[in-house]
């Protein structure tokens, strides 16, 4: 039997929340329920199971009781609950350079691990970002500094180290200028 609202984002999002709930954290319907103030939990399955909507008042309120991203759910709801509203008008981030890097992470930003957002906030704090930060052709090189030079990722070459990569890289050019091998 096929409910109404069964193919909404909402119901699936909160299928699965349920689901999850269950197994990770160990709560039963009826305790999710309790938590929620439903004198009868199995509202809560008929919401997932999508034979009654989700009440938009109660989305963040499920969304967090169940782990759910309470933003991202509360979207779904409301488009559960008005179809025929252009939601991405109000929801679809307004600036392309934000949505290519969730396109390329493959997540909202917000939800990228913490070093990805450090270095991100880093790069765009940065006045010259290309003069720090390093290319992809580029890594090879830092790898072998930090094998050669253990201490360069926290406190960066001392001027003696710096001095003698000079003399190293001097030497290799007269080398190649003279044909030697």
């Amino acid at each position: 039997m096929s409910f109404t609202y069964a193919s909404t984002a909402a119901a699936r999002m909160l299928h699965k929340g349920l689901q999850t709930a269950a197994v990770e954290r160990k709560l039963s319907l009826r305790e999710i329920g309790r938590r929620l103030g439903y004198s009868q939990p199995v509202v809560l399955s008929h919401m997932a199971s999508g034979r009654v909507p989700i009440p938009i008042a109660r989305a963040t309120d499920i969304a967090s009781e169940v782990g759910l991203n309470g933003k991202r759910f509360l979207e779904a709801v409301l488009e559960q609950r008005h179809p025929d509203i252009d939601w991405g008008l109000i929801t679809a981030p307004s600036r392309t350079l934000c949505v290519e890097l969730e396109r390329l992470a493959r997540k909202p930003l917000d939800e990228l691990k913490a070093g990805h957002q450090r270095v991100l906030k880093e790069a765009v704090e940065e006045q010259d970002p290309e003069a720090r930060w390093i290319s992809v052709a580029e890594v090879s090189a830092m790898q072998l500094l930090r094998e050669l030079f253990p201490a360069v990722s926290t406190g960066g070459l001392s001027a003696t180290d710096r001095n003698f990569l000079r003399t190293l890289a001097d030497l290799f050019r007269e080398t190649e200028e003279s044909g030697e091998e």
